[in-house]
């Protein structure tokens, strides 16, 4: 077939034909002019990227029939042969394929030979970390000191993998993911030159569903070429790749934050009915929702963004918003890798975020209160019936805090429902500035127990403190029991374990008795010693 593919065909030719990579060119292109091209490079980088196209370069650029010279003539016989891989001086090897020691020394003899035709030799071993640690020491002794004829390009996805002694007889060039607009250009500009249309839009989603990566986008753009349009608009392009638009992921965040819970739930429906992964989309959400936290961080930040500018009218701005938002959605991919029913997964998840009060906006929040009577006979007042704490009667709230109670419940809820199960149980609840009072009927005396461990004590107070936007402080008591606050608890020792026979611990080691201690203190246990008949 005499058709040649996008990504080969669109190969750089030249050094300032690579995209995304100036400072690599800039060092060869340096060092081939100066005279000081190195025996042996390791190129390491996601894939796609241009490693082993920018290799081809430099032996280019070192055997062109004008050089050794930075821009190679690409019409003399080398530089044509290079192009085409037809040079027998320029080596390239698989080390996938080819990761034994009876390769590498094969290599190893071959190297002393001078070149058949070029002015050098070049071998270009591409994911080099697949090599075996004896293939790796076999190649130690050449690539320190190759032939004056022979140099080394080392290519890796994964430069982890390499030993020490490998990476030190190297000058190492790190290649960067390509940044989204650059691959939209290009994109662009290939399929103008190839006459085809194609939107900006949709140059963006491609270039954004690659990753960094040129020869993806590549063969992405080939696919919608197959499709059969001139014109390559932002709808095609999502039904080619399976992607999800900017704009409707946008457009879902706001309902999200907006607390929608109807829309949020037609719009997942109508983006996996389209044949997106629900996967996928929590992928996108969590790319689109990073670079939206890059934003509400200002200026600086912004340039770390993979996205182009967003509209952000009618997002959250705060960055503890975005960070709680972020994390949520975290421990849904991490569900949706376990789970058989994806779809069902990312929708409950998307619905609870959007009724988390935290994230909501002032306005969005305000709407969701449950106005209260000002007009209360005491500074507590009855918690309503159908609130989640009313389980037990007589249970008391002061009255302009109940519903924001109702509201921290849910919150310690979705990060510790254990920790939100013993909170539920408190019989009053005050909130004074600062501190927040909690006090337990006597017969809730084992929930008062688990919330007085130190961890949730701390972890109330850090989500609470997340909640009301200031440091908290919490309080409890157990029936007529006097208030003990955390800062107190703090500076009381520990119990000692209770001990039923006078020096029941005697018999045991320093170390031996700290230990049974702890655990009796842990269980809230008895100590004692059971002698053998």
């Amino acid at each position: 077939m005499s058709y040649q593919v996008i990504a080969r065909k669109w190969r750089p030719q030249r050094f300032e034909e690579v995209i995304g990579q100036e400072h690599i060119t800039r060092i060869l292109r340096n060092a081939v002019r100066q005279g000081r091209v190195g025996h042996a490079y390791l190129f390491s980088g996601p894939r796609g990227v241009g490693k082993t196209t920018t290799a081809r370069l430099l032996a280019k650029a070192l055997n062109c029939a004008k050089g050794p010279t930075p821009d190679p003539c690409n019409e003399c016989d080398h530089c044509r042969a290079i192009a085409a891989g037809a040079e027998v001086d320029v080596i390239e090897i698989d080390a996938a394929s080819n990761r034994g020691i009876d390769e590498i020394r094969a290599l190893r003899e071959n190297v002393k030979f001078a070149p058949v035709n070029a002015r050098y030799k070049l071998y270009i071993i591409d994911e080099v970390h697949m090599l075996t640690r004896e293939a790796f020491n076999a190649l130690l002794k050449t690539l320190e000191e190759p032939p004056p004829h022979a140099l080394f390009v080392l290519a890796t996805t994964d430069p982890d993998k390499l030993p020490d002694t490998i990476i030190s007889r190297c000058q190492q060039l790190n290649f960067h993911r390509v940044p989204t607009e650059n691959t939209a250009a290009l994109l662009e500009h290939i399929a103008k030159a190839e006459g085809y249309q194609l939107d900006t839009e949709a140059a963006m989603l491609i270039a954004r569903s690659a990753s960094g990566a040129i020869r993806d986008a590549e063969s992405s753009l080939e696919q919608l070429f197959a499709y059969g349009e001139e014109r390559i608009t932002l709808e095609q392009a999502r039904q080619v790749l399976g992607k999800v638009g900017l704009d409707v992921l946008t457009e879902l965040t706001r309902n999200i934050f907006a607390g929608d819970a109807t829309v949020v739930m037609a719009t997942v429906a109508e983006i996996t009915d389209s044949g997106t992964d629900p996967r996928l989309l929590a992928e996108e959400l969590l790319t689109l929702w990073r670079d939206l936290f890059l934003h509400s961080l200002g200026e600086k930040a912004q340039k770390l963004a993979a996205l182009p500018p967003l509209e952000t009218k009618d997002l959250p701005t705060e960055e503890t918003t975005w960070l709680a938002a972020l994390a949520h959605l975290r421990r849904t991919l991490t569900e949706l890798k376990l789970t058989r029913q994806p779809r069902l997964v990312l929708e409950l998840s998307l619905v609870e975020l959007s009724q988390l009060p935290q994230l909501m906006s002032v306005a969005e929040l305000a709407k969701k209160l449950v106005t209260v009577e000002d007009a209360a006979p005491s500074r507590w007042k009855q918690v309503k019936k159908n609130s989640p704490i009313a389980e037990k009667p007589n249970k008391q709230i002061e009255a302009k805090d109940a519903t924001r109670w109702d509201d921290l419940l849910k919150v310690v809820n979705h990060e510790n429902p254990n920790l939100a199960a013993f909170a539920r149980e408190a019989a009053e609840v005050k909130l004074d500035g600062g501190r927040l009072h909690l006090r337990f009927a006597t017969e809730d005396e084992y929930h008062y127990e688990q919330l007085h461990r130190m961890e949730n004590f701390r972890e109330l107070e850090k989500i609470a403190g997340r909640f009301y936007g200031r440091e908290i402080t919490i309080d409890s008591t157990l029936g007529s029991e006097a208030i003990i606050s955390s800062e107190q608890r703090r500076q009381t020792p520990p119990r000692r374990a209770k001990s039923k026979s006078p020096g029941a611990l005697d018999v045991l080691s320093d170390s031996g008795r700290q230990t049974v201690e702890q655990v009796a203190e842990f269980f809230d246990a008895s100590v004692e010693v059971v002698k053998e008949r």
